[in-house]
């Protein structure tokens, strides 16, 4: 996995919203990363899985007694969602009494998994005994020697493609492929597409590989697209294989300000911002942190299960000076303070841009670099509107 997916849960289709004092948001999301440790060991994710005889060690695990006892409290601030990943969700020794257990309290699930664990009899259980409504599985390449290079454990292709027709055969009609695109592997989207096609899968996304975690690695041996070419593969998903698919949904995970109009039309719901001023992440270790980002940058772990979530969320430091920063978007640094479509995206992955350059609020590399070559679209700067009155 990367950082995280960006997802904005939906509002609750029901019931009051909690009475919270001014400029805190309602707390809609826990994204628990249920394991520290991965029975993969992907080239480019911020997870540093341990093996132990050759065996993959799930390391840290969520405590279900204490994140039970946080989800109660956090209801009273507004939680009505929560996002499974990991490391490997699966790879929890107690994932199923988690699901489970969550489903019991009324909270929706998503769900990010490498599909290497799932079975038919697991993918009937998150079908017919959870809450569980969407599940996007990680697969890079179309062919089992490059995904399995890529992922670093040999057979994970297969177990993952097993994966994929387990979840269509238990029912699941809302499932979804993550591919990790760069230099060794963007000119097989459209095949992926075609294998998502024969699986029973409704969406494809396409995540560029950042510099974050291990894909700094990548970045700074030229392995990630630049501007120009996730240009390019903008006009080609959205054009031609968008005609020439019969997936539902196609996503490229790029900042909305460098989409075309058309683009922007079909993937309003995909404005690129994660919604990080309504999520809490929970870590393998039983910290609560910004995201999963919390594992590498101590700074921004908040506290831990035990501790107040209701204090924690009115009252830590880095939460009062994240809200505050990503107030007005006309105050942001750099090309964000100049884009007229900086509310929607918020600067992106604000725990990426700290990783990168100590600020959670500011230009992400993609804007940057299209501000620096020319690239940023005219039309979608202030100081253009400006110039046009």
């Amino acid at each position: 996995m990367t950082l995280c997916e960006p997802l904005i849960p939906p509002e609750p289709r029901s019931g009051s919203p909690p009475r919270l004092p001014e400029g805190v948001p309602r707390l809609r999301s826990f994204y628990l990363y249920l394991t520290s440790g991965c029975n993969l060991a992907c080239r480019h994710c911020w997870v540093k899985p341990r093996f132990i005889d050759g065996r993959p060690d799930p390391q840290e695990c969520i405590d279900p007694e204490l994140l039970s006892s946080a989800v109660v409290e956090a209801k009273t601030l507004g939680l009505t969602h929560a996002k499974l990943t990991g490391g490997e969700p699966l790879f929890h020794p107690r994932f199923r009494e988690i699901a489970a257990g969550l489903s019991d309290q009324g909270i929706e699930l998503d769900m990010e998994t490498n599909g290497v664990l799932l079975t038919p009899e697991l993918a009937h259980f998150l079908r017919h005994e959870t809450k569980v409504d969407f599940i996007s599985v990680s697969l890079d390449d179309d062919d089992a020697q490059s995904h399995d290079a890529f992922r670093g454990v040999r057979g994970a292709f297969d177990a993952t493609i097993r994966g994929l027709d387990a979840l269509r055969d238990a029912g699941f009609r809302n499932t979804q492929i993550i591919m990790s695109v760069h230099r060794g592997n963007a000119g097989k989207i459209e095949r992926v597409v075609r294998l998502a096609e024969a699986h029973g899968v409704s969406s494809v996304k396409f995540n560029p590989v950042t510099g974050s975690g291990r894909g700094r690695q990548m970045e700074e041996r030229g392995e990630t697209l630049g501007i120009p070419e996730l240009l390019g593969l903008e006009k080609f998903v959205y054009g031609p294989l968008k005609e020439r698919t019969s997936i539902q949904r196609l996503i490229l995970s790029i900042p909305p300000a460098l989409r075309s109009f058309p683009v922007l039309m079909e993937t309003a719901g995909c404005a690129g911002d994660c919604g990080v001023t309504g999520v809490l992440g929970i870590l393998g270790t039983g910290e609560i942190a910004m995201c999963g980002i919390g594992q590498t940058i101590r700074s921004l772990v908040y506290g831990k299960l035990g501790d107040s979530i209701t204090e924690l969320w009115l009252n830590h430091p880095k939460l009062k000076t994240l809200r505050r920063e990503l107030a007005d978007p006309r105050n942001y640094p750099g090309i964000c303070g100049d884009c007229l479509m900086a509310g929607s995206c918020r600067t992106g992955c604000v725990a990426g841009n700290y990783q990168e350059g100590g600020g959670m609020v500011r230009p992400g590399r993609l804007c940057r670099e299209a501000a620096d070559l020319g690239l940023f679209p005219a039309h979608r700067r202030r100081s253009w509107k400006k110039d046009q009155s």
